[in-house]
């Protein structure tokens, strides 16, 4: 142990002030550790090295149970903040079960807790909305003006007061200690950047159930709070960066905690974790991660009553509604371009949206082929927001990725302009192709000749892309490419997100069973291979027809257009 004279040599070297509280510390450290000194000095010294006595000893009226699994490593958690100096900042996200007593371990004990050891000095709490950030901060001045232990040992908790003698800042917004700290409260979106206090900047940011359930129905809302803890609130902090902790509760696949949580390369360096309510041993059997307070009888029950949300708020697993067709049962394969596409039927669809905004759907390219294996294979997606000027650039692109037999737009609530637009729009690109007098580097073979149609759609949307998917998806007749993500999502998700990538994969699988030429009404895969045997004499029971031949389609195009 360091002696008193040798650290008063070594104190020399600072202001005298800041020598003296150090020493003060250290001796109060030194006659706890030795058993001396009067019961409130222990106390507060045992406290400030150790989060779990600091809760047992000033937070007990909370916690009149045993900790479970669950708030034991919360308060893990919490300790690993201690000692700021000599590491980075921290990044950690915990998918906690609701009703575990999650904020109060941490929106209130644990800042708390931090803020007298005075590893964080200026603190943003966050969540949903600011009416639900300003109740955490109303429980910190309600603990510091009735918690009489608490400021009897702490009495830098009790509120700053200015030159009048006036309180600084003691209010559910803004909290300034005696102490030198701050507390204010936020609420998604709110006005954030350039917040500062005297000296410091954010060191600590907290986000305590960022969503509600009306934030995860608007995928718009979604996407500004994505951008807003992106470039507003991870942009906090001096040069050395800052601490985040976010707990939440897992409400859809689209909340802004499973967004963080499942973005392994985004957010690379935070520290991530899922609890659950119930746990299993590993002969199988169920046990409660806190018996204490949460049975595991009481659980069972739960369970039973409402299995979809005790399985999102308790367990933090996204399970399907009973409406969700598609969700888990969707095949994904990795694409691999083949020599050749002879045998296959390919269709493109486009599924227009010709709004600007961020509130505007997708416009949905999505393409299929049929293999002669008789699979449906998602071969092309291109979901995204955009004028009609990009659709039709990106249309075009999608036209030479592949090999289309034919390709669609939905010309129902009065979209067929689009169509017609687009038709003279490959006019004009195939005339480019032809004519070398123009130039712009394309020749002939770069030609787009497939069939465009126009696809009209009537009835109920869900109602139509369930019946043609359900069946094809769920026995693997139908596969997405394993990188379609924004297109797996929707489907996934269906009919809760938008619903934009879905209808052009039903209107692409269409073109190929419905709108062909040579149409085939898939019943069976052994069905479909005997079909592509024969090309005439089919029998009924087959349920194939057969039309023109493509070729027949492409020269009657041709012949239209004057070639």
């Amino acid at each position: 142990m360091i002696q008193i004279e040798e650290l008063r040599k070594e104190l020399k070297r600072y202001p005298a002030k800041v020598a003296e509280i150090y020493l003060k510390r250290f001796l109060e450290k030194q006659k706890a550790q030795s058993g001396e000194g009067n019961p409130a000095t222990l106390r507060r010294v045992k406290a400030i090295e150790n989060f779990r006595v600091f809760l047992n000893t000033y937070f007990s009226h909370y916690f009149s149970t045993e900790f479970g699994e669950q708030q034991l490593e919360l308060i893990e958690d919490i300790q690993a903040f201690a000692g700021k100096k000599g590491r980075g900042p921290m990044k950690i996200i915990r998918a906690l079960s609701r009703g575990f007593g999650k904020s109060t371990i941490l929106s209130l004990c644990g800042v708390m807790w931090l803020v007298l050891r005075r590893d964080w000095h200026f603190v943003i709490m966050v969540s949903a909305s600011l009416t639900q950030a300003k109740g955490f901060l109303q429980k910190i001045v309600d603990e510091c003006e009735d918690n009489e232990l608490l400021i009897s040992d702490f009495p830098e908790l009790r509120p700053a007061k200015d030159q009048k003698g006036q309180n600084v800042a003691w209010n559910d917004l803004d909290i300034v200690f005696r102490g030198g700290a701050r507390i204010i409260a936020k609420g998604f979106l709110n006005a954030i950047r350039g917040t500062r206090y005297r000296q410091y900047r954010p060191d600590a940011l907290i986000v305590d159930d960022p969503d509600e359930e009306k934030d995860v129905e608007s995928d718009s809302r979604m996407q500004k709070k994505y951008r807003w803890f992106d470039r507003a609130a991870l942009k906090l902090g001096a040069q050395w960066g800052i601490d985040v902790v976010l707990s939440y509760t897992t409400l859809s696949p689209n909340c802004v905690g499973e967004v963080i949580y499942n973005d392994t390369k985004k957010y690379w360096d935070w520290n991530r974790k899922k609890f659950s309510a119930i746990g299993t041993r590993p002969d199988g059997s169920e046990y409660s991660t806190w018996e204490a307070g949460a049975p595991l009888s009481m659980l069972v029950k739960e369970r039973e009553v409402d299995p979809i949300s005790f399985a999102r708020e308790r367990q933090n697993v996204i399970l399907a509604e009973i409406d969700q067709k598609f969700k888990g049962r969707i095949q994904a394969y990795e694409f691999v371009r083949p020599e050749s596409f002879e045998g296959w039927t390919l269709g493109l669809a486009v599924d227009l949206s010709l709004g600007k905004t961020q509130r505007s759907d997708y416009s949905a390219i999505v393409g299929v082929g049929l293999s002669p294996q008789g699979k449906f294979y998602e071969l092309y997606s291109d979901i995204a927001r955009r004028p009609p000027d990009q659709i039709q650039i990106d249309l075009v692109k999608a036209l030479r990725a592949f090999p289309w037999t034919v390709a669609g737009v939905e010309t129902s609530g009065g979209q067929e302009y689009f169509l017609d637009a687009f038709k003279r729009h490959l006019e004009d690109w195939n005339e480019l192709c032809v004519n070398p007098n123009i130039g712009q580097g394309l020749t002939p073979g770069d030609r787009i000749i497939v069939p465009m149609v126009g696809i009209p759609n009537t009835g109920d949307k869900i109602k139509r892309i369930e019946g043609a998917l359900q069946t094809i998806v769920a026995t693997g007749l139908m596969l997405l490419r394993s990188d379609s993500h924004l297109l797996f999502e929707m489907l996934n998700e269906f009919p809760y997100k938008k619903l934009d990538g879905p209808d052009a994969l039903e209107m692409a699988h269409r073109l190929i069973v419905e709108q062909m030429g040579n149409m085939i009404s898939i019943v069976t895969p052994e069905q479909l291979a005997k079909a592509r045997e024969r090309e005439s004499g089919l029998r009924q029971e087959s349920q194939v027809t057969i039309g023109k031949s493509i070729e027949q389609l492409r020269r009657e195009q041709l012949r239209r257009r004057g070639y």
